[in-house]
């Protein structure tokens, strides 16, 4: 696997996140320079990290109205690749399979079980299905944003001001919040004498 630092991951985050953001708000969102962006996404192209930037369609334009999951027997698993009716295959033994199948009625059912000939042990409709936001499971050290304590494992990721930070521990996370709220209400001040003193 590709050595990845800090910068890495925080564009695998922010992208992970809006995979349309163009390579200056990249930019600013990091606080480093475009042409740093630039070759940064270049390498983790180069070398597979990012395979892809890819749209997300609503899964109601992909389903039909109904998602069953059945657990089936099959010898011949390759005849379940041929229906679009079936959006996914696990295979849990060497002749068993967890599958979805999505289907406007029950006849649709019934016609993917003759079409594919497999033998069905359970059904389950789906009544609901959502789908987790997964993070990228990477062991990297790399520096809180907060103590600039070494992290080994996941950050605590946290959006300030369109800019991506890491942070070690709730603590460090929360008086981050704390010092950055101080830092606004002073700022709110100065400007607030700034302004006395033109009246004046």
């Amino acid at each position: 696997m590709t050595k990845l630092d800090d910068l890495d991951l925080k564009l695998i985050y922010l992208l992970l996140d809006n995979a349309r953001l163009s390579i200056s708000e990249l930019a600013e969102r990091l606080g480093i320079s475009r042409p740093t962006v630039k070759s940064r996404l270049e390498k983790l192209e180069k070398e597979g990290v990012i395979r892809g930037y890819t749209i997300k369609l609503n899964p109601e334009l992909l389903r039909a109205h109904n998602v069953v999951a059945l657990i089936v027997k099959t010898e011949k698993p390759e005849k379940m690749d041929e229906l679009e009716e079936i959006i996914e295959i696990n295979r849990f033994t060497s002749t068993k399979y967890l599958i979805k199948v999505a289907v406007n009625s029950m006849e649709d059912l019934k016609r993917v079980i003759e079409e594919t000939s497999v033998e069905v042990i359970e059904v389950m409709p789906i009544l609901e299905g959502r789908e987790k936001r997964l993070k990228p499971k990477i062991k990297v050290p790399f520096k809180c944003d907060y103590c600039g304590k070494e992290i080994i494992g996941e950050p605590i990721v946290h959006k300030y001001h369109n800019k991506v930070y890491f942070f070690c521990c709730p603590t460090c996370l929360r008086e981050f919040k704390r010092t950055r709220e101080n830092i606004e209400k002073f700022k709110l001040k100065e400007e607030d004498k700034v302004e006395h003193a033109h009246e004046h």
